[in-house]
């Protein structure tokens, strides 16, 4: 019986050690600012924990990510989706990945295929089309590229290490391939207005994104920025840099 506590005692305060000491290394290769390859593959497999979840580091999972509402409202157009349900962060890719430590910027591209599922409310004008409607909609995105850059600067957290702390972050987006779009039940159900409207989206689905998915796009990000500043106030930077 003693040595079976002892062995318990010693699982926990391993894995305690981990947690509080070498959390992070899981995924995260110490890389330097320069190492392009090193940095692009660390950001590749942290789309893919980042997916599944990290309880121990508090990072919930963001395959699919649930937003509950969204205001995609603009002039000329209301546009609310609400249950919200993204998924495909396990597929993104970084596609290049850079950390400039003078000016304490980093930079990534990546690409990701996925889908959204949610709600909508509709009312206004898409493209020169006058459109209205309430009910599911349904995203399919194929090689969807995001442009990121963020500020990094240092703190020192609970462990006494020194953290990154991300501050102001600006993106991009933009569309290489294909896009699925469908709004179903557009004007309540009315067959002629909701196939006209139908077949102008679907052969002009890129363009429609780029009109209306700015503020859908920000809301998956803000997501994303919010598990990777849970991340980082929990690994410190000696863990994941090798210039500090």
């Amino acid at each position: 019986m003693d040595i079976k506590i002892f062995s318990i005692l010693a699982g926990v305060i391993t894995f305690v050690a981990y947690v509080q000491g070498d959390a992070g290394s899981f995924f995260v290769t110490p890389c330097k600012a320069e190492d392009s390859k090193c940095l692009k593959e660390n950001v590749s497999k942290g789309f893919q924990a980042f997916a599944k979840g990290i309880p121990e580091l508090g990072v919930k999972p963001l395959d699919p990510i649930y937003m509950k509402r969204i205001d995609a409202s603009r002039q000329g157009l209301k546009l609310i989706a609400t249950d919200v349900y993204v998924a495909g962060m396990k597929n993104c890719i970084a596609k290049k990945a850079s950390r400039d430590v003078e000016k304490g910027k980093l930079f990534v591209k990546f690409q990701c295929d996925g889908t959204l599922e949610g709600q909508y409310e509709m009312d206004g004008q898409i493209l020169i089309l006058p459109i209205r409607g309430k009910g599911p909609v349904h995203v399919v995105l194929r090689k969807l590229v995001i442009n990121f850059e963020c500020d990094l600067s240092e703190k020192v957290g609970k462990d006494g290490k020194k953290h990154w702390d991300m501050k102001k972050w600006t993106h991009s987006f933009e569309l290489k391939d294909k896009v699925d779009l469908v709004f179903e039940n557009l004007f309540d159900g009315n067959e002629v207005l909701g196939n006209a409207a139908r077949e102008l989206i679907s052969s002009n689905g890129k363009e429609v994104v780029y009109e209306i998915g700015p503020p859908i796009i920000k809301a998956m990000m803000d997501e994303f920025i919010s598990s990777t500043r849970i991340f980082l106030d929990n690994v410190p930077i000696e863990n994941l840099a090798l210039d500090v």
